[in-house]
């Protein structure tokens, strides 16, 4: 009898665990939905044009050095 309650209650928890998993994972996938994410070919898209951007905005540091040390030589 004993035997019959405890395998009654372990199938009911089983249930409920799976209900709660299940909720649990339509919750995650809507705050998912809700988070701005890109694919892999778009940040690397992103990626590369931000490095383009650093390698000339380096360049243009050293254009700017080498105009202020002239202006400096001719004062």
């Amino acid at each position: 009898m004993a035997a019959e309650k405890l395998q009654q209650l372990l199938s009911e928890l089983q249930q409920q665990g799976a209900v709660i998993s299940s909720d649990l994972r339509d919750a995650l996938e809507v705050a998912l939905g809700k988070l701005p994410l890109v694919n892999q070919r778009e940040f690397d898209i992103q990626a590369a044009k931000l490095a383009r951007a650093e390698e000339k905005l380096a360049r243009l540091e050293q254009q700017l050095q080498a105009l202020e040390a002239q202006l400096d030589n001719q004062n």
